[in-house]
């Protein structure tokens, strides 16, 4: 599986009301300081444009039998970026100026870049559905995706703060980010039994080029930068990545009343994903890692009722440690830990215009545990603790 950590900035609590915050911000201005130099250099470094124009255009055929359907294609796409930002410099105070001379306060050097990239691609596909028998249906699927890197990363935002010791630490955008591409291909087959009743089966495989990676380098340049420290996003050369998925689903309504409402559904996704990136940033010197985000094992579990206006549903969700930001050595890879959470959730329609609904999210409060493996250890870089949440409310539909 591929994804982020879940949790909402609501399930954190308790906290000030936005409006309560804003309120006492400004009933007691006097109270506060403006810090000129951290709003120059946030202001700035925060600044920036990205326009993405994208022309396409495709063609797609289609045959089709009583059993058999297939849909084949290939589409053109055309992308073009324009982009700006700053490279910010933050020197503090008895540090040494651009010009040689010693600076008296902390200063803020602002120069704006710009960049200009193009590309294109065909991007053909093929998808096949095969209804072998009435309740066994088989698809195969082989395409090329592109997907496009975040604007946040390829933005030109070059922050630098250097100490009064000289030591430059930095954050980058990389405006040279290529997109992902890959090659797809997927196989499942699909056994429905009786009225409300699933199994699934799945293949995958994706080869993947120029996958995105968050990289910390050390002792380095960076678009004529230099620095002794900073996080900066590249593109890894290639990943593979297969895996399986299996699911199953039931509606037991030949059950007896009330037990005819009850309901399961569970899913496993076993993914091995791994990839080459350059090490210290030398395109010769490569090691291999785990793709970013992908965990090995991911697996959901639901238990549920549903009868008339009534439904509630106990989920439980499984993701394996994953890869969470590369280091400058495989000793300090960023992990996060192996999440199992809980989450309850029950609604009940009134009438054609009310539902009420209820959610306990986080019920045997998880954790979120980061860390790296210097030493054969897990050796802590970020522990967060939640707690559960709880939320009433009713819906309303005119």
């Amino acid at each position: 599986m591929v994804g982020e950590q879940t949790y909402r900035i609501t399930d954190i609590g308790p906290v000030a009301s936005f409006k309560g915050a804003t309120n006492f911000f400004y009933d007691n201005l006097g109270q506060f300081e403006l810090q000129d130099v951290d709003t120059q250099f946030d202001s700035a470094a925060d600044d920036y444009a990205v326009s993405e124009d994208i022309m396409a255009g495709y063609l797609l055929g289609r045959y089709e039998t009583s059993a058999l359907r297939v849909i084949g294609g290939v589409r053109y796409e055309h992308t073009s970026n324009d982009i700006s930002g700053n490279l910010v410099t933050l020197i503090e105070e008895d540090g040494t100026l651009p010009d040689g001379s010693i600076a008296g306060d902390d200063t803020v050097f602002v120069t704006p870049v710009m960049f200009e990239k193009k590309y294109s691609d065909w991007l053909p596909s093929l998808n096949i559905r095969y209804e072998a028998q009435p309740d066994v249906i088989l698809r195969l699927a082989g395409y090329k995706s592109l997907v496009r890197p975040k604007l946040s990363k390829l933005a030109p935002r070059f922050m630098v703060e250097e100490n009064d010791e000289g030591e430059r630490e930095g954050e980058f955008g990389n405006p040279a980010l290529k997109p992902y591409k890959a090659w797809n291909f997927d196989a499942s087959a699909e056994y429905y039994f009786g009225r409300n009743a699933a199994l699934t089966a799945a293949f995958f495989y994706k080869d993947i080029k120029n996958y995105i990676v968050d990289t910390v380098r050390e002792d380095d340049t960076f678009n004529g930068i230099a620095f002794n420290e900073a996080v900066i996003p590249i593109n890894g050369p290639s990943a593979e990545v297969w895996g399986i998925e299996l699911g199953f689903s039931k509606a037991f309504t030949e059950l007896p009343e009330p037990f005819d409402g009850l309901l399961v559904q569970a899913n496993y996704t076993y993914t091995d994903a791994s990839g080459m990136v350059p090490i210290d940033g030398d395109a010769t010197d490569l090691r291999k890692i785990s793709l970013p985000s992908t965990s090995k094992h991911t697996a959901n579990v639901t238990l549920g009722y549903e009868k008339g206006p009534f439904s509630i549903r106990l989920a439980g969700t499984y993701r394996d440690k994953y890869l969470d930001e590369m280091g400058d050595e495989a000793d300090f890879d960023r992990y996060v830990d192996d999440h199992f959470q809980l989450d309850l959730s029950a609604k009940y329609r009134v009438n054609d215009t009310i539902q009420l609904y209820y959610e306990w999210v986080n019920i045997n409060d998880a954790k979120y545990f980061a860390y790296n493996t210097l030493g054969g250890g897990q050796n802590l870089y970020q522990y967060e603790r939640y707690n559960w949440t709880m939320k009433f409310g009713a819906r309303l539909t005119f």
